[in-house]
């Protein structure tokens, strides 16, 4: 980040911005959304000390941390859904397939790309995966509330996890607004602008599992 500082953040004065060198990221998280949050906040709140760009860090850090916990609550409740519709699927394989002495390897194979499609929304998955839930006697409300009561209890603690991140940068602006008021108001504009819009890579996808 110290070679293109500059240009993601132009606002900030040039000796202050080793102070973002270190992004907060996990491996597979996107640099770019980050630094697009940190440039947008920056221009808006324009910090011109060390104390400033600090809790300009501290305040995208979290509001970064709480992105993250509910871009997770979507990966997850993913994956259920893909393990409810896998399982359907392989139920029906394995009575179609009885008499023929398939392996199990084959249908657990054919059971997961008939799920994967039906996940991606494609009009063929979709059409292809009402059959196997036809013939399973379920509807496709059905098999959401199999995969949320699977994973309600990892969705309830991502929740308070997010809500706790959020507590945080409320507790941060509210400290910041005491002390310098016109920095803290700014900072929490320009936060209720990013949580607004969050970017987003498009459809959620479930967690890969080894």
């Amino acid at each position: 980040m110290a070679e293109a500082g500059r240009e993601i953040l132009p606002a900030l004065p040039h000796h202050l911005v080793f102070l973002f060198d270190d992004r907060p990221l996990l491996p597979g998280e996107s640099a770019e959304q980050y630094d697009a949050i940190l440039r947008s906040i920056v221009q808006q709140v324009r910090p011109a000390d060390v104390i400033d760009a600090l809790w300009v860090k501290d305040v995208v850090v979290q509001i970064w941390e709480a992105k993250r916990l509910r871009l997770w609550r979507g990966q997850i409740l993913a994956q259920a859904r893909l393990d409810a519709a896998k399982a359907v699927v392989k139920r029906v394989l394995e009575v179609r397939h009885r008499k023929r002495f398939v392996p199990a390897h084959d249908i657990e194979a054919e059971a997961q790309g008939i799920a994967l499609d039906w996940l991606k929304g494609t009009s063929a998955g979709i059409s292809s995966f009402e059959s196997f839930l036809t013939e399973s006697g379920l509807t496709a409300g059905d098999l959401m509330a199999q995969a949320f009561q699977v994973c309600l209890s990892d969705i309830e603690r991502i929740d308070r996890m997010a809500a706790n991140a959020d507590h945080r940068r409320d507790a941060l602006l509210r400290e910041i607004e005491r002390k310098r008021a016109s920095l803290g108001q700014h900072l929490r504009a320009a936060s209720s602008e990013i949580i607004d819009v969050e970017p987003t890579n498009g459809a959620t996808k479930p967690i890969a599992r080894s």
